[in-house]
């Protein structure tokens, strides 16, 4: 519990540090015009929806068992005994929502916030690809043509910036984040083959929330860089052979560009992916075995 209490600090600190620069980023982003299809729309809501949902779930099971037990949710001081009878135990309970309950949705707030930029550059990235593809050049569409691979070359461009903002906004929010996830994992692991008794579900309960939140941003990470690197790929399927010289060389700048894939990192260590995400069970597993051996 105190390293899911320090994850949140340090990330809610990091949020309002770099809130001025992501207001500015999201405002250009309202901007831009771009319009977005009805699925990536009802994406932004599904990590938020998932998270919270789980969370709920998982928070409300064990403050009813707690409850029923006979013991307070989470250690914490009251103006009253909490342990001298059931309706003490309640209202304890009832306090404890009340001011958790403002800090645990913030934390589903700045989820949906990054979840739905992600989400946004990746859908972007398939238009752009969709659009690369559909560029048919003929003498009498030459000149709509030329338009269309121009605005393609300056949304291009414009992706780039946004996805290079969003790395140096969030590149510590992952670190921190990276970080937790894999002292959670060997931390928790160590308490499963310690404990015995039925505390080992609340153990597996948390360390199944953790690992779920952690693959959802490897996940639309890993998503960023594919789609990427999709725009590489819709550039050579192009039928570029029937276009002018100026063109082509255009469309491969457009190809040198996106040789770098747009890629978030976690404080430049290592890239937000799926790769990164079992190298972090790895590192976890390796760690348990470590404190596994401390404490046999």
């Amino acid at each position: 519990m105190t390293i899911v209490v320090y994850n949140f600090f340090l990330k809610a600190n990091i949020f309002l540090f770099k809130i001025d620069k992501l207001k500015s980023l999201i405002e250009e982003i309202e901007s831009s015009g771009d319009v977005m299809t009805e699925r990536s729309k009802k994406l932004m809501s599904a990590p938020v929806f998932i998270i919270t949902g789980l969370s709920l779930i998982l928070v409300g099971s064990f403050s009813v068992h707690a409850i029923f037990k006979g013991e307070m949710t989470i250690e914490a001081w009251m103006p009253f005994d909490p342990l001298k009878d059931r309706m003490s135990l309640i209202l304890s309970a009832q306090i404890l929502a009340i001011l958790i309950s403002p800090g645990l949705f913030r934390a589903f707030a700045m989820q949906g916030i990054l979840c739905s930029m992600v989400i946004y550059l990746c859908d972007q990235l398939i238009l752009l690809q969709v659009a690369i593809r559909n560029l048919k050049y003929t003498k009498d569409t030459q000149m709509e043509i030329r338009k269309k691979l121009k605005d393609v070359i300056k949304k291009h461009i414009r992706l780039m910036s946004y996805s290079r903002s969003m790395a140096t906004i969030f590149k510590e929010y992952f670190l921190v984040q990276n970080l937790a996830v894999t002292l959670e994992l060997c931390l928790n692991a160590v308490m499963v083959t310690v404990v015995r008794d039925i505390t080992i579900l609340s153990f597996l309960a948390y360390l199944g929330l953790a690992l779920i939140n952690a693959y959802i941003y490897c996940y639309l990470g890993n998503e960023l860089i594919l789609q990427s690197r999709g725009i590489v790929l819709a550039a050579y399927e192009a039928p570029w052979t029937y276009w002018p010289i100026d063109m082509q060389k255009d469309l491969l700048l457009l190809i040198t560009a996106a040789q770098k894939p747009m890629a978030l990192s976690a404080g430049g260590v290592a890239l937000v992916s799926l790769q990164t995400f079992g190298k972090t069970l790895y590192d976890g597993y390796s760690i348990f075995a470590v404190l596994n051996d401390m404490v046999d």
